[in-house]
Order: structure tokens, then sequence, then C-alpha cells
């Protein structure tokens, strides 16, 4: 496709046939870096982080007649959400004027896949879409339901590194809490796997970037790709062209690593960033878990071996508001604007 020109009604087939695909994982667990080494592979297309697909699934789901005011309240509504406007390059007048061209055989899995296609024109050969959002974990019963032939790569890092890159970037006072919610989202996953084993595949941080060829290969495996080398020996390739120029402090902050080469050389640091004491207290929470589901030993007191998980009534309330608050307000986009705008905007 060029720019400026509609798809054609071949096009809109194979952009509806390439298979939708998520990252799944923890905040601060390395998604971003993974994202981008997938979206360095030839085949694949891996956008920049942005909730559109959730935030718009909510009234656009059920759609079965796409008039053009429908189409452009999709747009208006698209263009909305900050991190998509900001970050993945496109013209919103070239999209409505492509989703109008095919108005007759859309539906919400379509146009999604269709925004995803725009994001990449030069990948012509592209096979697959991914998806890469921390929170998704809430949602995938509805990622299911829009996508039934979606993949999901699922990324765990280690409880206490986890807790450490929080508090790099944001004000954390209770590791607790941060280890308790590492292991009810990946509870969340894990169950989902349950349901599904075929379609999940499981790495940690700590695998991907001690061995990242290795991985890489079997990540490929995984979705019928041929090996990409680029996906190790050039990472770098897959940044979006909105990265390499966003100069904001805070988005730097978050996301200096990706940057760099892949290294490994970090991965312990929580040992010498923890304290004694609240080493004991989150391996307490979430050690026995860790242990058992991805082999993460722990290396508190020997008081902590024999403490029973201890979670707090207050600790519990604090994950499910959150759990609670994202459902509510993700299917209500005004108030979802609103928490980010006057309360919350890392919301």
């Amino acid at each position: 496709m060029q720019q400026g020109k509609s798809f054609t009604p071949e096009e809109i087939k194979t952009i509806g046939s390439m298979p939708m695909n998520f990252v799944l994982g923890k905040e601060r667990s390395g998604t971003t870096l993974l994202q981008l080494m997938l979206n360095a592979h030839s085949n694949i297309i891996a956008p920049p982080e942005s909730r559109f697909i959730i935030l718009l699934y909510f009234r656009y789901r059920n759609t079965r007649t796409w008039t053009e005011k429908v189409i452009s309240n999709l747009c208006s509504d698209l263009f909305r959400e900050g991190l998509f406007r900001n970050f993945w390059g496109i013209d919103k007048r070239e999209l409505q004027s492509i989703l109008m061209a095919s108005k007759d055989v859309l539906n919400f899995p379509l146009v999604c896949k269709i925004v995803f296609r725009l994001s990449s024109p030069q990948k012509q050969e592209a096979h697959l879409f991914f998806d890469k959002n921390p929170l998704y974990y809430y949602f995938l019963p509805e990622l299911n339901m829009l996508f039934p032939e979606a993949k999901y790569i699922h990324l765990v890092r280690d409880y206490r590194a986890n807790l450490v890159s929080h508090r790099r970037v944001f004000t954390v006072k209770k590791g607790t809490d941060i280890a308790y919610r590492w292991m009810k989202v990946n509870m969340l996953i894990e169950e989902a796997k349950k349901q599904s084993p075929e379609k999940y595949f499981t790495l940690t941080y700590e695998s991907l970037v001690t061995n990242p060829a290795g991985r890489s290969e079997e990540i490929c495996a995984f979705l019928n790709l041929p090996y990409d080398l680029n996906m190790v020996e050039n990472h770098q390739s897959g940044m979006y062209s909105s990265f390499n120029s966003n100069t904001n402090k805070g988005f730097l902050k978050v996301h200096q690593n990706v940057f760099k080469p892949i290294n490994p050389k970090h991965i312990n640091d929580w040992e010498e960033k923890l304290s004694p004491e609240e080493l004991t207290s989150i391996e307490a929470v979430a050690g026995k878990f860790g242990e058992a589901t991805y082999g993460y030993k722990p290396k508190g007191s020997v008081e902590m071996k024999q403490k029973k998980q201890s979670v707090s009534l207050m600790m519990d309330l604090k994950y499910r508001t959150i759990k609670a608050l994202y459902h509510t307000a993700l299917a209500n986009s005004w108030l979802y604007y609103k928490i980010k705008q006057y309360v919350w905007r890392n919301f």
C-alpha cells in the first residue's frame, strides 16, 4: 500500500487473516525490550504501546453497520488516546478514508488490524501483529473473544528485581504491595494458560537477557516464523522514530535501558538494594509462588523460610481496588481520561 491510497479488497482480506498476538507481563518486567526485539523481526509488526484496543472495545465491539458517522467517532476516540496520538505516526484523515472505503466488510477486530498495519507500511513481509500492554492481563477474556487466533508471550521478571525497577521510576513506599501485585497478576495469567496452554509461551526476563539468541529462536519457533538475527544483533532497529526523537525526561527515565545493548549484568542488583528486613517481608508474600512457578529461590533469613505467606487485608484490598478501577475506567473512557488528567497521570 502507498501512502494516500486505500487498501485493495485483497489487501484487506490479507490484513484480516494476519494473527493479532500479545506480550503479557507485570509492569517493569522487560516487556518493552521484548516488544522492540519482536518489532526488529521482518515478519512482525509490534507498534508502540497503546491501550486503544480495550479502550474502544466496550463501545465498538458489537458494531455491525459502519457508517461515516461511526467511523468518524471511532477515529476521534482513537486519537484521543495520548500514547497512540503521540507515538504511532498515523494520519487521521488517511485512516478515516481507508476505513470508509472498506466499511462494508469492517468489524472491530479488523479495524484494529488495519490500524496496526498502517503503523508500519514499510514492512511488506509482515505476517503477524503484536500488542504489548502490561495491564492487558486484566482483560484476557476480552482479548480471546476478539482474537481467538491470538498467541501470548508471557514475560516474567524476578519479583525482587521488579520491585527495584519500580522504585527507579515510581514512588513506592511498601515493597510488599508490589510483590503481592506481581504474584496476583502472574496468577491471573497462569489461570488463563490452563484453558489454552498451547497459546502461551513463558520465559523469564533473566533468561532473555542472558541468552537472547536462544530464547529468540524459541519465540520464533512458537510463532512459526524463521529466526531473524536482527532481533538480537540489532534490536534497536525495532525502535520507533517517535522513541528516538523523544527527549522528555520522564520518558527517558522509564525507557532508558532499551536504548542500550542487551546486558544481563544487572539482573541481581536487587541483592544490594533491598535490606534484609524488606527482603524477608517480600519473600514472605511472593516467595512460595515465585519459587514453585518460576524457580526464583528465596534468599532471605532462615526465619522467612519458616514463615507462612503473610498477606494483610489492606494489601489485598489495594490490589482488588486497582483491578476493579481499570475494568471500570477502560469500559467508560470519560472516566479513564478524567483519572489520567486529575488524579493519576500514570493510570
